[in-house]
């Protein structure tokens, strides 16, 4: 039987080579550098050698991790499913949940932003987009997430709704940049686990 292949152009392997080149002379740089430069300046590193490696192998995104795949802390996982199970169900606990899965699933590489709009979760989760509001305030409560207003050019008002996945919950991307922003934001405030992993 006939394999089909990915059929690649010579320029398309001449980029793929300079910028597997270009990645591999940043990762000569040494960590006592590194460590001197402010860390706004190693997240860009880090953002530009991802790109790059991505740039240079340009389908280990598909095959085996079909959409590239999210790291989870395991335990805190399991306590946020925990704390969504013990919400009163004034609090829709079920929504809550299909909302933190959704939010797993569309993370942006090295940001850790949700990707989906406020109207995108609420068709998602099959609610009103005034409730997705509520539901991901619930989880902000939590500390899972953060949210953050961008301004849309020619808009008045406080901005769009952008929101953040704690690092310490869950990432997508350059483990050096999750490092940077997991040390400047505090573990979700309900989930803290104790001395001897108690809860």
């Amino acid at each position: 039987m006939a394999q089909i292949v990915r059929l690649t152009t010579r320029q398309q392997r001449s980029e793929q080579e300079e910028a597997a080149q270009a990645a591999e002379q940043l990762s000569l740089l040494s960590e006592e550098l590194l460590k001197h430069l402010p860390g706004e300046a190693r997240i860009a590193l880090s953002k530009i050698t991802h790109a790059l490696q991505k740039a240079a192998r340009p389908d280990t995104t598909e095959g085996l991790w079909p959409g590239g795949f999210t790291m989870l802390s395991r335990m805190q996982t399991a306590t946020i499913w925990d704390a969504i199970r013990a919400l009163p169900s004034d609090d829709r606990p079920n929504q809550v949940r299909h909302a933190f899965d959704l939010v797993l699933l569309n993370l942006r590489q090295d940001t850790g932003e949700v990707l989906l709009t406020r109207d995108q979760l609420a068709e998602e989760i099959d609610c009103a987009p005034r409730s997705v509001s509520t539901i991901m305030g619930t989880l902000e409560k939590m500390g899972v997430i953060r949210r953050e207003r961008r301004k849309i050019e020619g808009v008045r008002g406080p901005g769009m709704a952008v929101y953040f996945i704690n690092p310490h919950v869950a990432w997508n991307g350059s483990l050096d940049v999750r490092k940077t922003q997991a040390a400047e934001t505090r573990p979700p405030m309900q989930l803290e686990l104790l001395e001897g992993g108690q809860r």
